[in-house]
């Protein structure tokens, strides 16, 4: 069921599943979606209850323009602030893509609040070695799988090019490798992407990236102290298997990874075995 709600740092949507007597579980989106990534893998989570919230600027929030709202940070308190409007304390806290980045801030800020966290297909921001191996990998091809994030980052040209072209932009990137993006969920992204002015707030999610790095590079010496568990697509073309090497040392609990044969957007290609994964973990005795 899709909700809007106000809260102290604005008003935002969000997709729930479930009873509101089961245990709270968050999922978080990434770029170029929203919080419909989370339909298919939910119908598998049925001990749960699910919240999962259309993040700042993109599905149906709001639109807020200035980039520094966009840093993953600030969007993370977004979901704190949500959570609370719930009355939600304490919950468990599943993330693909930026929503992985946006709940690896949140683990490191107020970890008391999490139970357990699900990364899925994004960098460790805190892994410093396994971002340099990634970087020397991707050097090699000059960065040419993440040419979008530098297009995205040049001021107004992507808002100027591709206005009127977001079925076009969308479907560009949400492709399957072995399994195609469901039609019924292209259709959503590409809604939401036609709201006005989400080309700029899609694009403000790179362009706030400076001030993502400037924080990151202090967060190397810390550690995640949530019990965390990684699901990757090993044939994710951008977040290379790379970024996950010497991992471990992020996180102050023993951390282990379930790949898919899939690629970035794996929670559309497999839902069902990301949905056991998740299951699988989160029902282990802490």
């Amino acid at each position: 069921m899709q909700q809007k709600i106000k809260t102290t740092r604005g008003s935002f949507a969000y997709r729930s599943y479930g009873s509101r007597g089961n245990p709270p579980l968050f999922l978080v989106h990434g770029w170029p979606q929203n919080s419909y990534c989370w339909h298919a893998v939910a119908q598998y989570l049925t001990a749960y209850y699910i919240i999962a919230p259309d993040l700042r600027g993109l599905g149906d929030s709001e639109r807020t323009l200035e980039v520094n709202a966009y840093s993953k940070d600030q969007l993370g308190l977004d979901i704190f602030a949500l959570a609370t409007a719930l009355k939600i304390e304490r919950f468990y806290l599943a993330g693909h893509d930026w929503g992985s980045a946006v709940a690896q801030e949140m683990a490191l800020r107020s970890p008391e609040r999490i139970h357990k966290l699900v990364l899925i297909n994004m960098m460790i921001l805190n892994n410093a070695l396994g971002k340099k191996k990634a970087a020397e990998a991707l050097s090699k091809d000059m960065f040419r799988s993440s040419w979008y994030q530098f297009f995205q980052n040049i001021p107004e040209f992507p808002e100027q090019l591709l206005a009127g072209k977001e079925d076009v932009w969308v479907r560009f990137f949400c492709q399957g490798i072995r399994h195609p993006i469901p039609e019924d969920a292209m259709a959503e992204y590409i809604r939401c992407y036609q709201i006005p002015h989400t080309i700029t707030t899609g694009a403000n999610l790179y362009r706030s990236m400076s001030i993502d790095r400037k924080r990151w590079s202090k967060y190397t010496k810390r550690k995640i102290a949530v019990p965390s568990h990684i699901i990757h697509g090993r044939l994710d073309r951008v977040v290379i298997p790379a970024f996950l090497e010497d991992v471990e040392k992020a996180f102050e609990h023993p951390i282990e990874i379930s790949y898919l044969e899939g690629g970035h957007f794996i929670c559309d290609e497999f839902p069902k075995e990301v949905a056991t994964a998740i299951n699988t973990f989160l029902s282990e005795k802490e």
